[in-house]
């Protein structure tokens, strides 16, 4: 009897992301002893166990990315980012080890990673994981990152990284505290409750709209209005009505990087609560340095590197953009991921947002 079951499980997740802190370490350490050659080659396996490029474009952002080849939603771009060694592609190759010496240029390869998870979201074959990753060299330098994956579960039962946000934290701490991890109940997955492409782009479009408005609202009626506002985009737009949302925003760092739940997001909207330091970026641009006032949002919009339609949910990654009433454009790395609900709404369930790595 053959049991085909592709419904995600816990056990599932966790296995499949010690899987990747192993594999990261197996990389840095046969780079150390047998060279290039063979680090490439097992990069190309562990690309091709872990990852869904054989179902189609990844959605993966790696944490020394930037510019032109931020996004690699192709195999190469990410063999390349794990080892180097391809032209089309600036990469010091991150499974090698850490960063040159400043002076020596030499690199200490990894010697242990790990994973703290902050939410676990299940939803069907598909499946969200976010928290911190850890890493440490063979010099005893440990740091981390911001980091999200996205799993779908294929028809032969193999689960795959679909979608993959790596980012430099916001501003470093030296040990945030250990993470109370959070777990959302298993989501009942209808096939025919599918997300559509314009689904998407309704929701991109909407998100974009809400932070001008919200922004304007402050200029116009004060803070009250435009927390009532901000706290109305967040039922409306985000998925806390069924548990926590795994949400890294651009601007939060150390114990309060994600905002698993509702206070937490409306909080990073438009700031307001002494349980965070947060400036409100739906209020508008950074303080000037000199005149400590701020620009409102008077545009935003989105550009995508990929869509992926998973039944009931999806996941879009590339560039937000956003406009001051002054005519400064900025933009940062964002990834959505979003699930359609038995009452038709699309809401987010993940939302990883970085500042550019260069």
């Amino acid at each position: 009897m053959v049991v085909n079951d592709p419904v995600i499980t816990k056990k599932d997740v966790k296995r499949a992301h010690k899987a990747w802190t192993r594999a990261l370490v197996d990389i840095s350490q046969t780079y150390k002893t047998e060279g290039f050659e063979a680090a490439e080659s097992l990069a190309s396996d562990v690309i091709d166990g872990a990852y869904g490029y054989q179902l189609g474009a990844v959605a993966f952002k790696p944490t020394w990315a930037s510019g032109d080849t931020t996004f690699r939603t192709n195999r190469d771009g990410a063999i390349s980012y794990f080892v180097g060694g391809n032209d089309d592609y600036d990469d010091l190759g991150f499974a090698i080890g850490n960063k040159p010496d400043a002076i020596t240029g030499e690199r200490s390869p990894w010697a242990n990673a790990r994973f703290d998870r902050s939410v676990m979201r299940l939803d069907g074959n598909t499946a969200t994981v976010q928290g911190f990753l850890y890493t440490e060299d063979e010099s005893g330098n440990v740091s981390y990152v911001d980091k999200t994956w996205g799993y779908q579960k294929d028809s032969s039962g193999i689960v795959r990284i679909v979608m993959h946000h790596s980012s430099s934290p916001y501003e470093s701490i030296d040990a945030p505290e250990k993470i109370k991890n959070e777990i959302v109940k298993a989501q009942g997955f209808d096939p025919a409750n599918q997300i559509t492409r314009d689904e998407v782009i309704d929701a991109q479009a909407t998100w974009s709209q809400a932070l001008v408005d919200i922004s304007q609202t402050y200029k116009n009626d004060g803070f009250d209005a435009a927390e009532t506002l901000a706290g109305d985009v967040i039922d409306g737009a985000y998925d806390y009505q069924d548990g926590p949302v795994a949400f890294k925003p651009t601007w939060a760092y150390g114990d309060t990087t994600f905002r698993t739940d509702r206070a937490g997001a409306i909080s990073y909207f438009v700031g307001g609560n002494d349980d965070y330091d947060d400036l409100g970026f739906a209020i508008g641009n950074k303080p000037d340095s000199t005149t400590g006032e701020r620009q409102p949002w008077a545009d935003a919009w989105t550009e995508n590197a990929v869509i992926r339609l998973d039944g009931d949910t999806a996941t879009s990654m590339g560039w937000l953009y956003t406009e001051d009433e002054a005519g400064n454009v900025g933009y940062v790395d964002k990834t959505w991921t979003y699930q359609k609900g038995e009452d038709g709404a699309v809401r987010i369930v993940v939302h990883h947002s970085s500042t550019p790595y260069a």
